[in-house]
């Protein structure tokens, strides 16, 4: 060891102190614990691979072996008792975990799961549990990442149904986090319905007003989400569709008002008159007080 002497002989005393412990602990690899473990959690325990029950073996310095509803540990006293406290919890836990499978329509997957995925990891965080969506090609790469999220070791997540959602943790995390998803679902699913629309092109300046004034007091009136199409063809007579979305009688609601504004543009009709131009003056009148009276 080389360096400033007060830290030469920290390092010093700690490695005679931890060299010390190992002697002792050597004194003790003989000492045998058993205790009892629920068989059906035996391959959590074990992991992939004896991934889990390895990186339990590393973590308290213990032989670990698992057999026939035991678990038996193997090394110095007070490591074998810090092993079986964590063993135990982790029984403790497993017993109290529940899955829970929600049958949701792939279509709302994506909102349920939000942009990057930020709704579920809320949730996941929130309740302590994992929530699993099934893989799909419609899912963006990060949301489908996220939807995919890793399991704890041992427990590889199944096959799931294109319409299936798993909700895995405590049972009253799951319970709550199964409840809240299932609640948006059938927002969602309430506020999802869609009708259109069809009206002339030359019809959308006088429904979308002024700065879009008509259509946003549209909007409000009814609580639908209204979409005019951006695509406008070149003829002012051709048919466009406007979309409405949102609960059925938010939708209904819309619908409704597009219709009776539709039929009086299609009741509004325009003719032309030949007038004499000597005549213009005596029909607007002073200040074109004649003109706004005929117009009204």
């Amino acid at each position: 060891m080389r360096g400033p002497a007060s830290r030469v002989k920290s390092l010093a005393d700690k490695s005679a102190a931890f060299v010390e412990q190992e002697k002792e602990d050597e004194k003790e690899r003989g000492f045998t614990l058993k205790f009892p473990f629920p068989q059906k959690f035996a391959n959590h325990l074990i992991g992939k691979s004896g991934s889990h029950i390895n990186e339990l073996r590393e973590q308290f310095d213990v032989d670990i072996q698992v057999q026939n509803g035991e678990v038996e540990l193997k090394g110095p006293k007070a490591k074998a008792e810090k092993a079986k406290a964590r063993i135990t919890a982790l029984a403790r836990q497993w017993e109290d975990e529940t899955t829970h499978s929600l049958k949701i329509e792939p279509k709302f997957h994506r909102e349920l799961i939000g942009a990057q995925g930020n709704q579920i990891l809320r949730l996941q965080k929130r309740y302590d549990v994992h929530i699993n969506f099934p893989k799909t090609g419609k899912l963006a790469k990060d949301d489908e990442s996220v939807a995919d999220a890793a399991s704890e070791a041992g427990k590889p997540r199944r096959q799931q149904g294109p319409d299936e959602v798993i909700i895995r943790g405590p049972k009253k995390g799951a319970d709550q986090a199964r409840d809240e998803i299932f609640q948006l679902y059938q927002y969602l699913k309430e506020h999802s319905h869609t009708d259109a629309v069809a009206v002339q092109q030359k019809q959308l300046p006088s429904l979308i007003g002024s700065g879009g004034a008509a259509m946003d007091e549209l909007r409000q009136a009814t609580g639908a989400k209204v979409d005019i199409p951006n695509d406008r063809n070149e003829t002012p007579e051709a048919m466009v569709e406007i979309t409405i979305r949102g609960s059925k009688k938010q939708v209904a609601d819309a619908k409704k008002i597009l219709e009776e504004k539709k039929a009086i543009f299609d009741d509004t009709v325009s003719k032309t008159l030949e007038v004499d131009r000597k005549w213009h003056k005596n029909l607007i009148g002073p200040g074109g007080r004649k003109e706004i009276r005929l117009a009204r």
